[in-house]
């Protein structure tokens, strides 16, 4: 299908930021494949249940216009809001991320006579009423996107999608701006961090919820810290168990060995202090944190599941570990400590890997995708 004027997509979420203090990664990935997509070809906007926010804000910064529903993900109002959006932009096709949003905007695009697009980011529990409600919905969707093979086995049997409507597209992240910092500039970093001289520094960069595995890692750090003393832990990230972590590892008696530095956004800077990267997830549709460890060239010890089985190459590119195993955890870094080369190698290796995840590889991907749906009749 050749248009000779931009086709009008619209991005529907539910919501654009986490803790409402800063843009969740849905924000983020919206930005990367925006502004990574050809404006000739398409006009995009973004549509989000919520009030304006953060990640909202931070999307308009990058030029990006942003329609603010303010009625909340659960609301059925939200389905005549989304098409009067759909009349006064002249949408062609809404690009959905988000349970809500997949269930509003498939009736809303139903309603309109235009095309839609699924997006699913994460394994999800599967519950009742929601199997219930794709499965009415099933013959709605016109094509379905997950971000790995994992979580396309979940879609197929938890959102009742068809294997042959379902593509997986892996996310990217720029990989120029995700090489490793020059020593002085990282000395001068810890520095500003106060972490003390000559520590070798394992850490992670994560959301401080249940599913992270982030206890995992905390209950690993004293058998790690008595074989190597000048080990120093950083935990970057927040989340709604951040009291919780801290207490805990007060209870650990940490506070020698390990920071909590919270929500940061110089992630390449602290990344590039690492010496080995954990990421301890109970369950993972896609990581970027992993494909940016990779691309800087941490060393990686992490889970063996979801969509980080199909990113990292155990004892090629990192290591794995069961999840939810803190002795693995605390043997598999305790084994980078003792044997540099093995993890310099390992580094290297990722380094190497990470160039299968860029941005623009993304996005194509998915410009590819619009014109398909465009092709398909809407039912």
């Amino acid at each position: 299908m050749t248009h000779s004027k931009p086709i009008h997509l619209m991005h529907i979420v539910d919501k654009l930021s986490m803790d409402g203090l800063n843009p969740n990664s849905c924000a983020i990935l919206l930005k990367d494949w925006i502004t990574h997509t050809d404006i000739g070809q398409y006009s995009i906007t973004v549509c989000s249940f919520r009030a304006s926010d953060p990640g909202g804000k931070f999307l308009e910064k990058h030029g990006i216009t942003v329609h603010y529903l303010g009625l909340g993900k659960y609301s059925p109002k939200n389905i005549n809001a989304i098409c009067k959006l759909i009349e006064e932009n002249k949408i062609d096709l809404v690009h959905l991320h988000g349970y809500s949003a997949a269930n509003f905007g498939r009736i809303a695009s139903r309603k309109k006579g235009i095309s839609n697009i699924v997006h699913e980011h994460a394994v999800l529990k599967i519950r009742p009423h929601q199997y219930i409600v794709d499965f009415l919905l099933r013959k709605h969707t016109n094509l379905a996107v997950t971000v790995s093979h994992a979580v396309k086995t979940f879609v197929i049997r938890g959102r009742s999608i068809p294997p042959s409507k379902i593509h997986v597209i892996g996310n990217g992240i720029k990989l120029e701006a995700f090489k490793k910092r020059g020593l002085p500039e990282n000395e001068k970093f810890r520095s500003g961090l106060d972490i003390p001289e000559n520590r070798r520094i394992v850490g992670t960069v994560t959301r401080l919820s249940s599913e992270k595995g982030t206890a995992i890692f905390i209950k690993a750090m004293p058998k790690i810290i008595a074989a190597f003393p000048d080990v120093f832990f950083l935990v970057v990230g927040d989340g709604p168990l951040r009291t919780q972590l801290k207490n805990l590892s007060e209870d650990l008696n940490l506070s020698k060995h390990l920071k909590f530095l919270g929500f940061r956004s110089d992630i390449l800077a602290l990344l590039s202090i690492f010496d080995i990267h954990v990421l301890p997830s109970l369950s993972e549709g896609f990581s970027l944190s992993l494909v940016e460890a990779m691309a800087v060239g941490n060393a990686i010890v992490a889970t063996r599941v979801g969509g980080m089985r199909e990113i990292l190459e155990d004892e090629k590119t990192g290591l794995f570990i069961p999840p939810n195993n803190t002795e693995a955890l605390s043997e598999k870094v305790s084994f980078l400590l003792k044997n540099p080369r093995e993890a310099l190698k390992l580094s290297e290796s990722a380094v190497h890997s990470s160039r299968r995840f860029g941005i623009q590889s993304s996005a194509d991907s998915l410009n590819r995708l619009y014109q398909q749906a465009l092709e398909k009749p809407t039912r």
